[in-house]
């Protein structure tokens, strides 16, 4: 069964040009989609950003279980393309940066 059949997509990786555009909207979902999305991005991907990006979080006020932080880490690490967009999602969810 393909992804048009089952109605997902296949998931694709954050990059830096991804994060660009959600930090240029400062993470405004609603602001982004009425400007008309674009630029590669997707709803899936905002919304994975926004879910690393608290499971990051927790991680870093030190509210996050060992297995919870390697979970996170993995996933961060399956999600994206390179070291600079893993280390731009850390910084996104330092808890100086809310």
């Amino acid at each position: 069964m393909t992804a048009e059949a089952t109605g997902h997509e296949a998931a694709a990786l954050l990059t830096m040009a991804k994060l660009r555009i959600y930090q240029a909207f400062g993470g405004d979902l609603d602001g982004w989609a009425r400007r008309g999305q674009g630029a590669g991005m997707r709803d899936g991907d905002w919304q994975l950003i926004e879910s690393l990006r608290q499971d990051l979080f927790l991680v870093a006020c030190g509210r996050a279980s060992p297995a919870f932080a390697i979970a996170t880490e993995r996933r961060l690490r399956d999600a994206t393309d390179s070291e600079e967009t893993r280390e731009a999602l850390r910084e996104l969810a330092r808890p100086d940066a809310v």
